[in-house]
């Protein structure tokens, strides 16, 4: 066997400190005394214990620890959280102070397929739809609607119902991680949309273009959910197109009820965010405010039944858009403006909410019927509390008694469900955690909730909350009104905030 020697000792022969034969692989001194030849390679140089040239440890005898006394308070908080605050209480009385804003992503971008992986077929694309997709339309993995959709989009083969079949095929290539074919698909649903809306339609063909208007929008609210303005155009197409279809003293029923509940569920959701969005689209206020659709809404015999596509009676959904709307109305006076809170306080302390078990996937599960009634009150608890802190200024008609009593309860009812894919009640609540433990039970709801539904959605929420709650932190004296706080949460990203 032929030895081939190196230049150096093996790291044995080193740390024995004895000449070696640098022989490879391994030296003779090594091989007679029958020690591992630990080689002639790189390796780590980890100091001895008893290696006093280099300390393995600090000696921290007579070494003390300086600790922050108990009068110091930490708020885990990002700079430009810090600087937003200042602003604010700067601009109640102390001098301005430029806001610089940093980065801030509250979701991950999207996982993309190779750029080899081939484009799935649209029957694919229907098929992962009506197994998959519909799992993160929140209320859509409700058979109920589920059944609604695809029946509408194949009443016939109109350029409306093609509309709905490309906004389908869409959102299945979006989260299938197909993005470049989700957008042509997009594009040609937007297509579909605008001619249809040119030629001579019927009801049907409206009802068509309106539910792939709502498909859109929720294939916005998750591609571009923190950039993009797009999903409150189309909800606003939606509801426009709803006004002038339906009639307000006629009562719907069927498929055509269905839409309606879910045209005025995203008409809420869009509202909320509307208000307290800085940077607002063209004509989106005006959209917000107007009423017809509410009035359309409420035409219906049974107010107090819990519907799927809210997750809350239409009495209580009512009563929360018009406090929206009271919101939004700066000309109203004052007086005016109380007495309207006033009757919509009264209609939600005594709203009645009831579970129609045929709506209802899991109806003999009682856990599902449980956690339906659960989100329905944590819906009505939401608006009576978004009612108070509409009266936070005004110290003869808020009673913070009240308040604090209608916190308790949603955090009671927040501690004992599992999950709430239900947005908008779940950020008002959530805003209104004041003690670590009251934000923990938000948060394990956030957390259990992104284990059903997909992460953009909860992350989005989680993200507003964390940002409310560093705000609200840093503002000590509480100088900084409700309006203000939200309206700095919400317009910090470039898009409307989308709580679909």
């Amino acid at each position: 066997m032929v030895h081939q020697e190196n230049r150096k000792r093996c790291w044995t022969c080193k740390e024995r400190k004895i000449a070696c034969s640098k022989q490879s692989p391994s030296c003779r001194q090594c091989r007679i005394s029958g020690r591992i030849c630990l080689g002639y390679g790189m390796r780590l140089s980890w100091p001895r214990q008893n290696d006093r040239k280099r300390a393995i440890v600090l000696d921290t005898q007579g070494h003390t620890q300086k600790t922050l006394g108990s009068q110091y308070d930490l708020v885990n908080v990002y700079a430009s959280d810090v600087e937003i605050s200042r602003r604010h209480l700067n601009s109640v009385g102390q001098r301005q102070i430029e806001r610089h804003p940093t980065a801030y992503d509250i979701s991950p971008a999207p996982i993309r397929n190779p750029v080899w992986a081939p484009y799935a077929t649209q029957a694919d694309l229907l098929s992962y739809y009506q197994n998959n997709a519909t799992r993160p339309l929140t209320f859509a993995n409700q058979s109920q609607i589920q059944h609604a959709i695809l029946r509408i989009a194949f009443t016939d083969q109109s350029t409306a119902s093609s509309a709905i079949l490309y906004a389908i095929y869409a959102f299945s290539s979006l989260c299938l991680s197909y993005p470049a074919q989700a957008l042509q698909y997009k594009a040609r649903a937007i297509r579909a949309i605008q001619l249809s809306t040119t030629q001579a339609r019927a009801t049907k063909d409206a009802l068509q273009c309106i539910v792939a208007a709502n498909l859109l929008t929720l294939f916005e609210a998750i591609v571009n959910f923190s950039t993009s303005t797009d999903w409150a155009t189309s909800i606003c197409f939606a509801k426009r197109t709803a006004i002038s279809t339906f009639l307000t003293d006629r009562s719907y029923r069927g498929d055509l009820a269905l839409i309606i509940d879910w045209v005025h569920y995203h008409d809420v959701l869009s509202k909320f965010a509307v208000q307290y969005y800085e940077r607002r689209v063209e004509g989106s206020l005006e959209c917000a405010m107007k009423k017809e659709l509410s009035s359309i809404f409420m035409n219906v015999p049974e107010k107090s039944i819990i519907v799927p596509t809210s997750g809350c009676s239409r009495e209580v959904l009512s009563a929360i858009s018009e406090i929206m709307s009271v919101a939004m109305d700066t000309e109203m006076s004052v007086n005016l403006r109380e007495e309207a809170l006033d009757k919509l306080e009264r209609r939600l302390k005594y709203a009645q909410q009831d579970i129609r078990f045929e709506t209802l996937d899991d109806a003999e599960d009682s856990n599902s019927v449980r956690n339906t009634k659960s989100i329905a009150e944590l819906y009505r608890l939401s608006g009576l509390i978004y009612i108070h802190l509409q009266r936070e200024t005004r110290r003869d008609t808020y009673t913070p008694s009240r308040h604090h009593k209608l916190i308790a309860d949603a955090f009671g009812i927040l501690e004992n469900i599992e999950t709430c894919e239900r947005t908008l009640p779940l950020f008002i609540v959530g805003c209104e955690a004041r003690t670590d433990a009251q934000r923990a039970i938000v948060l394990r709801v956030i957390d259990s909730t992104r284990a059903r539904f997909p992460p953009n959605n909860m992350l989005r929420v989680r993200g507003f909350l964390e940002r409310y709650w560093a705000q609200d932190d840093l503002d000590t004296e509480q100088q900084v009104v409700y309006a203000t706080k939200l309206t700095t949460v919400l317009s910090y990203d470039d898009g409307i905030p989308a709580f679909v």
